[in-house]
């Protein structure tokens, strides 16, 4: 079986995100988009080693999940919002062939909780 390089990317790009570190990272940075944090506020915000901060960012970075700008002496990153769109166009493009039954329930869908129902009691 011949793999795409758009499979090969896609790989790349969980495999990155596939670390607990990482993946806080990258939703801190999810959070903070349009501007972004330098390395020193991530570190900060996730009680992380700045030394250690700045390996992940690379890892995140090698995988085209982040984008980083050189301010000054500080490294700027951010998500890189259109890849993460065309990952999870990727992962849902087939998604139950196009039926309802894997889009996100709508709130009158869900079943009450416990404590809804002895409210209502």
């Amino acid at each position: 079986m011949e793999i795409s390089k758009e499979t090969e990317n896609v790989v790349q790009q969980l495999e990155s995100l596939a670390s607990p570190v990482r993946l806080e990272i990258f939703r801190l940075l999810v959070e903070q988009e349009p501007t972004g944090l330098v390395s020193g506020d991530i570190a900060e915000h996730l009680d992380q080693p700045h030394n250690g901060i700045s390996f992940h960012l690379k890892s995140l970075q090698h995988a085209g999940l982040v984008t980083v700008q050189r301010e000054g002496r500080y490294q700027r990153y951010r998500a890189d919002m259109s890849v993460v769109r065309a990952l999870v166009a990727y992962l849902t493009e087939n998604c139950c062939r196009g039926t309802r039954n894997c889009s996100l329930p709508q709130p009158t869908d869900l079943p009450l909780d416990e404590e809804a129902l002895n409210e209502n009691s």
